[in-house]
């Protein structure tokens, strides 16, 4: 079968990696476990193992095919429910665990995307740089909004570093193993406005933080105005941003 480039199709065939998926995801025969784009299923088949169900979600026709016939006995005993559709387009039947090794198009509104719903722990597979930037302490190089506002929702941390040759074809960026909990590392009373605020200001990283404020219509103390953005931590922003919402 031709993989789609267009679709950002990569299929993992490393064993040892896979098993290292699935350890990191600590599945019990009680959790629900959803995985965005199944492909060939080489994953699907070891979530089935260890999980009480799998709902698959794959866009690509010509897999859900391939799946349906892998799959059979799986299929009949309701341990997998495969759904040809565009994850981002549908709403997500509810489920424990989130593990997937995803197209690297659509890491940024996937992630986003699974913030919002209710489970116990995901594993995924970024691009490395993509994973870099979600998992960045601030002052880092790759520290921005994606940093900030994850830790409103999660704590995330990279697990380990995966070569291109893990995957068939074979990628030209490396790729990372995240591991994400959804235990905020902090808290803020309106998300919606941190959200927003925090991509305002890393729209303008190259301005000082008290012009960038002055813009949006508010002050900030004396010892930011003049740092960037990138020097702002979160906890930082968070007070920010309820100072405004109590006002």
């Amino acid at each position: 079968m031709k993989l789609l480039k267009r679709l950002g199709q990569h299929i993992l065939i490393s064993k040892p990696i896979l098993k290292k998926i699935i350890n990191y995801a600590e599945i019990s025969d009680k959790d629900t476990v959803l995985e965005v784009g199944c492909g060939t299923g080489n994953l699907t088949e070891m979530l089935l193992k260890k999980a009480r169900k799998v709902i698959g979600i794959e866009k690509d026709g010509r897999f859900i095919d391939l799946l349906e016939k892998k799959f059979k006995k799986e299929i009949k005993e309701s341990r997998l429910e495969l759904i040809e559709a565009n994850a981002l387009k549908i709403e997500w039947p509810s489920f424990d665990k989130f593990v997937s090794n995803i197209p690297y198009k659509i890491s940024s509104p996937l992630t986003f995307k699974l913030f919002k719903h209710d489970y116990k722990l995901a594993v995924i597979m970024y691009q490395k740089e993509f994973a870099e930037r979600l998992t960045a302490s601030c002052g880092s190089k790759k520290y921005g909004k994606l940093s900030v506002i994850a830790k409103i929702y999660c704590k995330a941390e990279i697990l380990d570093i995966v070569p291109p040759e893990a995957f068939r074809p074979k990628p030209k960026v490396y790729s990372a193993i995240v591991r994400i909990i959804p235990k905020p590392e902090i808290d803020v009373r309106n998300k919606k406005l941190f959200e927003d605020f925090v991509r305002f200001v890393f729209t303008k990283r190259r301005k000082k933080f008290g012009k960038i404020a002055q813009e949006y219509g508010i002050m900030v103390p004396d010892d930011l105005k003049d740092k960037r953005p990138e020097e702002i931590p979160p906890e930082v922003f968070a007070k920010i941003v309820d100072d405004i919402s109590s006002v």
